[in-house]
């Protein structure tokens, strides 16, 4: 997708949406869908959301690589199926620069294309962009719950949701300081008693996040029962999915530095053409000051 071709529409559309969220009282909202399809709720039942839940700052190929493993997954075949991708306007890390939200739905709307493009699955498939207020995955997949959005019009029902984490993200689920003021696993009962997660490992060069099976140690310490003091439930080791990363070790802190650099060739092999394009023509990055 070029960046010409983003609906004239609907960067005016992403920012007027993101100036009216914070008064809402809606702490979860569908932006746009691709492609353009009937609501959830006048649609065929979804059965499994598939969640990405990211900063995009910006979108790369191993944001696409983990939809694309994901979509393709027999274990994860059930049909219509449906991607959000879900950008959270405060982040539990990140203060939300150097790119403003909109330019960033905006390359996601382009991450979104391009999926679908690659999807061996597209007819069955539509990839929806949102947001929340909310910086914790528990409390997102409970925003996603209550809006209702995806609820089955006939029963009620809603589907189950696959958070995709990366590793690191992984780390950061499991750790107790996050989950103030008693600082125990308590509120993951939210994510973990309904949902799924499906984790990809993470493999760099200089090796920071360990081997493959030190990697998965983390889950398995969750089933051995050696979280429980914290509360920890050994149950829910069984809805963590581990699976291989592939391609090259991807960044959006590389990416920023490529842009920097003006090494267009490297920017576009981490982030796609569409991406890349889009990077250059708002002049995105090129005195990054950090953000995640």
């Amino acid at each position: 997708m070029q960046p010409t071709q983003l609906p004239s529409n609907l960067i005016p559309h992403f920012r007027t949406s993101l100036q009216s969220f914070p008064s809402s009282p809606a702490t979860f909202l569908v932006l746009h869908t691709s492609p353009t399809v009937s609501p959830p709720s006048t649609s065929p039942p979804i059965k499994t959301l598939h969640v990405l839940d990211a900063s995009f700052n910006p979108p790369t190929r191993a944001h696409l690589r983990i939809a694309l493993s994901v979509l393709s997954s027999a274990d994860h075949a059930s049909k219509p199926q449906r991607l959000l991708l879900l950008l959270a306007t405060q982040n539990a890390d990140k203060a939300p620069k150097p790119a403003a939200f909109e330019q960033r739905l905006a390359m996601m709307t382009i991450l979104a294309h391009d999926i679908l493009e690659q999807s061996s699955k597209s007819e069955d498939l539509a990839v929806d962009i949102g947001i929340t207020k909310h910086p914790y995955y528990h409390d997102k997949a409970i925003a996603i719950e209550e809006s209702r959005y995806y609820a089955d019009a006939a029963t009620g029902g809603q589907p189950q949701q696959v958070h995709l984490l990366g590793f690191d993200s992984l780390v950061r689920l499991l750790d107790t300081k996050y989950y103030s003021p008693a600082h125990t696993f308590a509120p993951l009962s939210a994510l973990f008693d309904r949902h799924r997660i499906r984790v990809t490992r993470r493999i760099e060069d200089d090796n920071k996040y360990g081997t493959m099976e030190e990697q998965d140690q983390v889950r398995e310490a969750l089933a051995r029962g050696e979280r429980e003091a914290e509360g920890g439930k050994r149950e829910w080791a069984v809805r963590i999915e581990m699976v291989e990363g592939e391609g090259e070790a991807v960044s959006s802190t590389k990416v920023r530095d490529a842009v920097q650099k003006a090494d267009w060739e490297l920017v576009e092999r981490l982030v796609g053409k569409g991406v890349r394009e889009y990077i250059q023509k708002e002049g995105l990055y090129s005195g990054d000051d950090g953000g995640g």
